[in-house]
């Protein structure tokens, strides 16, 4: 009976080193996944900035526009004062002058505003276009490591997968349809030590007389807390294998 154990016991760290594997290729797409993510929040943030800058240069051009229309205005309004001869006309023209300047004065900082809002988004342009470029070269080279990491995981699955069908192939018929249907339904470990009276994998406590009949291993026994196989940990005939 020990030695059916010990079968298990190897296909259990057979069937743990191939669940290592499989979740050691999920994190590869992962990364990579996590980084294109960062690299197209990168490029959206770069998009919108080109965008208001694209209309930040288009707003300066009118502004300026508005303003050398204003001047024009301006000096018109300047050269119609000699030839003005009532005091009512001239006071008037001296008052669509004042308007004028005080038009331009407020254009012109809205300008200055347009300006100072120019510089900081073609800074951060250009930071963004940067860090787009690094995050670019960084996935390149990433995604190499993770795709020959991944063959190299493939290999290893497979060399797993061929030395696992070698040691099902050991394991009683019986034993081995129960093994797979407790892994199964528990989705983890199937078969578990039991030391100084307590189950390893539920750390619940297993009665004295099972415990007994356990340390004698005539026949397969399994925890009354988590329905786990389980076998006497202590037991030298064991102490070769690592446990589980």
């Amino acid at each position: 009976m020990k030695d059916k154990i010990k079968i298990l016991i190897e296909l259990q760290q057979a069937d743990n080193r191939i669940q290592d594997l499989l979740n050691r290729k999920k994190q590869g797409p992962l990364k990579i996944k996590t980084l294109a993510d960062e690299m197209e929040l990168v490029s959206s943030g770069f998009r919108e900035d080109e965008e208001r800058l694209d209309t930040l240069k288009k707003n300066r051009r009118s502004l300026e526009n508005e303003v050398e229309d204003l001047d024009q205005s301006a000096r018109k309004s300047n050269d119609k004062l000699s030839n003005i001869k009532s005091n009512k006309e001239y006071g008037a023209a001296l008052k669509e002058i004042e308007d004028l300047k005080k038009k331009k004065g407020r254009i012109e900082d809205e300008l200055l505003q347009q300006m100072e809002e120019l510089e900081q988004v073609t800074e951060r342009c250009k930071h963004n276009q940067d860090k787009l470029s690094e995050l670019k070269q960084t996935f390149e080279q990433d995604k190499k490591a993770v795709q020959k990491e991944l063959g190299q995981l493939d290999k290893e699955l497979k060399k797993q997968e061929k030395m696992r069908a070698a040691i099902a192939e050991q394991a009683d018929p019986d034993l081995l349809g129960r093994y797979q249907l407790v892994r199964e339904r528990i989705g983890s470990s199937a078969i578990s030590p039991v030391v100084g009276g307590v189950c390893q994998s539920c750390h619940m406590g297993i009665p004295p007389q099972m415990f007994n009949e356990l340390m004698k291993c005539f026949k397969i026994t399994s925890c009354p807390h988590c329905n786990r196989i389980i076998y006497w940990g202590e037991d030298a005939h064991f102490q070769d294998l690592t446990n589980p």
